[in-house]
């Protein structure tokens, strides 16, 4: 039997304004084994940063569940949701967002402190991060003053500095050029296994599936059949994906 740490249940989620309802997410269901790397792979629009903010409690789903170690997250209170993110799951926003005001070791230093660590236990903590990025020489550096895989270290670093139990990424490698963007994947890779933690990370392109252990594609908020060979190897048909690159609209 599979050890489920994450289970998703028909998980819907609509979004309202006066003009109209937009649904983003259509029942989909499926789940994360411990230790197990999954690729979320789809279009812009397809429901793919709209299910991690979900799973990660930023956001509540309209229906559906989501249980984590058997517990329905939806029914935690604001604390706990708050406790869950800091303690369960590391997250790599699409973004970065880095305080501008702190340097690299001071960034990745904050999730320490807020887990109520001392600021001597976070400094050590943080530099062997930074050291284990290979950013260790630049752990005093604004984020300004980094380029962008040096932020994206710093945002990997701070993601596990609270040794969660599942890693969440969203388009890790969006802003990054290729050969950064490699770097940054093979990164995330070996932090996964070497700490044992479940990874689920988004993508558009077919190439960065080559490192999950299963790819859940996504199109339009459904889940949609694939078969794991046809993104086996990087010479892919790229024909046979049409639709994943069709600019749909923003999630």
């Amino acid at each position: 039997m599979v050890d489920s740490q994450i289970i998703i249940s028909n998980l819907l989620k609509s979004y309202s304004s006066r003009a109209e309802e937009l649904t983003v997410l259509r029942g989909i269901s499926f789940e994360v084994a411990r230790g197990e790397i999954i690729c979320l792979l789809g279009a812009s629009g397809s429901g793919k940063t709209t299910t991690l903010n979900l799973l990660a409690g930023i956001d509540k789903p309209t229906a559906g569940k989501i249980y984590y170690d058997g517990k329905d997250i939806n029914e935690w209170t604001t604390d706990q949701l708050f406790e869950y993110r800091l303690k369960e799951i590391g997250f790599i926003f699409q973004e970065f967002y880095l305080l501008e005001h702190l340097n690299a070791l001071e960034n990745v230093m904050v999730p320490v402190i807020l887990q109520g660590e001392s600021e001597e236990i976070a400094q050590d903590i943080a530099l062997q991060l930074l050291n284990q990025v290979d950013l260790g020489r630049k752990a005093l550096n604004l984020p300004q003053e980094l380029s962008s895989g040096e932020k994206q270290r710093v945002c990997v670093a701070r993601a596990i500095a609270n040794n969660p139990s599942v890693l969440i990424a969203d388009e890790p490698t969006g802003t990054l050029d290729s050969k950064t963007g490699d770097g940054i994947m093979s990164l995330l890779l070996h932090l996964a296994k070497k700490n044992k933690m479940a990874m689920i990370y988004t993508t558009h392109d077919p190439y960065f599936t080559k490192m999950a252990s299963r790819i859940i594609v996504l199109q339009k908020g459904v889940i949609v059949e694939h078969n794991p060979e046809d993104f086996a190897d990087i010479g892919y048909d790229k024909s046979k994906f049409e639709f994943l690159f069709k600019g749909e609209n923003n999630e």
